[in-house]
């Protein structure tokens, strides 16, 4: 599998549904004791289990003809979570994930280590709280009955688009733990774009070593090279990349950049800037429509960008230049979103730097 492929596979399945019943969970929390969960309480249940339980297992990643096996592990160090995963197909490619920055180890053993969003930017990956009322205009959310996966008992959730401006979802939900041992994404026809399943797990009590892995190195003892940081690989966050504090939506909206009419449900939530050579900012927005996430980057024009469209997996990423900048769009939604949010970048009065 191609390392973009990889590290979006990490993204998906660790944080699958991007945060999904973040306030959900507060919400059904004076439910949860039932056994008559509803959907909105099995998610509530998965996030959950998604920041709390330590695991490792085997994972198959279907995308088109392309079947990939992976080996996952999840860790929980000093109340963060810490994710590796590792290529068992195929040349050794691993990516790490920390609060702090993401790790890659190439297949010729180099690795590569760039920040994270700071952590009142997390939209990255979590564009916020599921919004019940704000999702039901553009999804369905239901139950899809039962089902087995990895030999364990599973329900089935629903997340279905109304229309064709965002990906739908169908998670495969433990009873005993909550956590989500298969994931299908899906258009707006409920046909599955892409696969990530569970083979096998095993649950973790905190502080145990991993179990180990058999021939395969374990993902951890892969990117142990790049140090508990990253250090030792190319770190872009050096001297050249210095994080600068949050966008709030004021700033948004007094800043050289602005949005248009953005497509229906989506709307601007965070943003970032970062100073790149002391003259110039390289600007970030997320923008959500509460579950679905696409990122949206602004940098000066040093012709190395591309104008068009391009898709990686269920990726699809849009670039055009405006004002002698490169704008780039990129989430797991259909190619018309990110076209549409693109030609929706304009530049407010003055010079955009």
């Amino acid at each position: 599998m191609r390392g973009a492929a990889l590290h979006r596979v990490t993204a998906g399945l660790v944080f699958v549904g991007f945060g999904l019943a973040l306030a959900a969970a507060s919400a059904a929390d004076q439910q949860v004791g039932s056994n008559d969960y509803s959907p909105v309480d099995w998610l509530a249940r998965m996030a959950r289990a998604l920041t709390k339980l330590e695991y490792e297992g085997t994972l198959v990643y279907l995308h088109g003809h392309e079947l990939s096996t992976l080996r996952i592990a999840h860790r929980i160090e000093n109340g963060q979570p810490r994710e590796s995963l590792l290529a068992l197909s195929g040349p050794i490619r691993a990516v790490a994930r920390s609060h702090q920055r993401v790790t890659c180890v190439l297949p010729d053993a180099r690795a590569i280590s760039v920040p994270r969003h700071p952590p009142h930017s997390a939209a990255t990956l979590h564009p916020g709280p599921l919004e019940i009322e704000r999702l039901q205009p553009h999804y369905l959310i239901h139950p899809l009955g039962r089902s087995r996966v990895a030999g364990r008992d599973t329900r089935v959730i629903g997340i279905i688009p109304k229309d064709d401006l965002r990906y739908g979802y169908r998670f495969f939900i433990d009873e005993a733990t909550g956590l989500p041992l298969k994931t299908d994404l899906m258009n707006s026809a409920a046909t599955p774009i892409e696969q990530v399943m569970f083979t096998e797990v095993d649950f973790l009590e905190q502080g145990d070593e991993p179990p180990a892995l058999g021939a395969a190195p374990a993902p951890s003892a892969v990117l142990a090279q790049a140090g508990p940081d990253g250090g030792d690989g190319a770190d872009m966050s050096a001297s050249r990349l210095r994080a600068e504090s949050a966008l709030t939506r004021s700033d948004v909206r007094a800043g050289p950049w602005t949005f248009a009419e953005l497509p229906a449900g989506y709307r601007v939530t965070a943003g970032d800037s970062v100073d790149l050579d002391g003259e110039h900012a390289r600007r970030w927005f997320m923008i959500t429509d509460g579950l679905s996430a696409v990122s949206v980057y602004i940098e000066p024009d040093r012709g190395q960008g591309f104008a068009g469209t391009k898709r990686i997996g269920a990726v699809n990423a849009a670039g055009r230049i405006l004002d002698h900048h490169q704008v780039t769009v990129v989430g797991e939604v259909p190619l018309q979103t990110v076209q549409a949010i693109a030609e929706a970048v304009t530049v407010n009065e003055g010079p955009a730097h």
